[in-house]
């Protein structure tokens, strides 16, 4: 399956939300990219924006990825207290819009408030425009209030704004199927080939299953080389 990120703010040097040291934009590259990165380790295609289009770009551009899901972070200000999960109205968004709120409680969030997205000023369309112009099942996320100390707790180092990307990335698999790299069932011919192959000598512990094919075709040439030599015999 295919994910795209949105990396709110950036485009014309916006910062988004600024609080002290703490600024929107560059919180919402540290929290994506580390949802990218587990998302490709849970077996996903994605792909991210730059950091810098703006919101209707970045839709088509999520558009032309073919992407099955698309997620817009950001933090909020304004002094609230929780985490939010906006979706869009097309099918399927509110799934994922309950996904990313289980993964919000899990990296800390005691509240978490999931709204479907408000509609323009003409009341016909969405007032999101990366909602709105994305053709798959979209969300915004905030999974705090920057400007609330108490809030901004989960979120307040960068180890803690890469576990809300990891956390979110967990639930999505969760509800959408994971192929978590080496959690996968071993298909048989590849435990035929490490039971002979450490048999031999060739190997001495079990080879991960998402090495490169290259590599079982060496092991299984040599394992046919070795039985050769032995006269058939292993």
């Amino acid at each position: 399956m295919k994910a795209y990120g949105d990396i709110g703010h950036g485009e014309r040097g916006d910062p988004g939300a600024v609080t002290g040291v703490f600024v929107e934009h560059k919180m919402n590259i540290v929290t994506t990219q580390a949802w990218a990165e587990r998302m490709r380790q849970h077996g996903w295609d994605v792909k991210l924006e730059d950091g810098n289009l703006e919101m209707g770009d970045s839709a088509r551009s999520a558009n032309v990825f073919g992407a099955d899901i698309m997620i817009s972070f950001h933090y909020n200000a304004g002094g609230g207290d929780r985490g939010e999960v906006i979706h869009a109205w097309k099918p399927g968004s509110l799934e994922l819009a309950n996904a990313v709120a289980v993964g919000l409680k899990k990296a800390g969030q005691s509240e978490v408030r999931v709204y479907k997205s408000r509609p323009n000023s003409t009341g016909t369309a969405e007032y999101f425009g990366i909602l709105r112009i994305s053709r798959m099942p979209a969300i915004i996320v905030e999974p705090c209030f920057i400007d609330n100390a108490a809030d901004r707790a989960i979120a307040d180092t960068d180890e803690k704004l890469k576990r809300i990307g990891i956390c979110i990335a967990d639930a999505i698999a969760a509800t959408y199927g994971s192929k978590l790299k080496g959690s996968e069932e071993v298909p048989e011919w590849m435990k035929k080939i490490m039971e002979d192959a450490k048999i031999v000598g060739l190997i001495s512990s079990d080879h991960n299953p998402n090495e490169p094919a290259t590599k079982w075709f060496v092991l299984a040439v040599a394992l046919n080389i070795i039985k050769l030599i032995r006269g058939g015999k292993q």
